[in-house]
């Protein structure tokens, strides 16, 4: 291999892993965090749901002339709602958590390939280096 095309490969290999370093950080990173906020939004918006569920379930217990059994029925509807919306809420959690998985396998995929695409060129930089000095030997 000649040196002319040896540096030809090595700047395109350096190309590649600056794109693909780019992917990696700007595409993928801004991904996981993106959906790592929306985690976020979720278990606030589950707060905010189960405030204002404890908050009419107080306002309905309040009620006058309400009996002991109307009390249990008020507070287990509630209870149900509060218990389902936690449900909801772990269902859309878990998927976005599937996805950051998918995401963070890319971001190695993408590791691995720019450590192959490094040694790659190390080794032709390397074999190039060798042949200039059995060249110039």
């Amino acid at each position: 291999m000649t040196k002319k095309l040896t540096i030809s490969i090595c700047k395109q290999i350096a190309k590649l892993s600056f794109k693909i370093e780019e992917l990696k950080d700007d595409g993928v990173g801004n991904e996981i965090s993106a959906l790592e906020d929306k985690i976020g939004d979720i278990e606030s918006d589950l707060e905010s749901a189960i405030d204002e569920l404890n908050d009419s379930r107080d306002e309905a217990l309040d009620e006058d002339g309400l009996t002991e059994a109307a009390k249990e029925k008020i507070t287990k509807a509630f209870d149900t709602k509060i218990e389902k919306a936690k449900e909801a809420a772990d269902r859309k959690i878990e998927k976005i958590r599937d996805e950051i998985d998918k995401a963070e396998e890319l971001q190695s995929y993408l590791d691995d390939t720019m450590a192959a695409l490094m040694s790659t060129a190390e080794e032709l930089a390397g074999n190039m280096e060798y042949e200039f000095d059995a060249y110039a030997a």
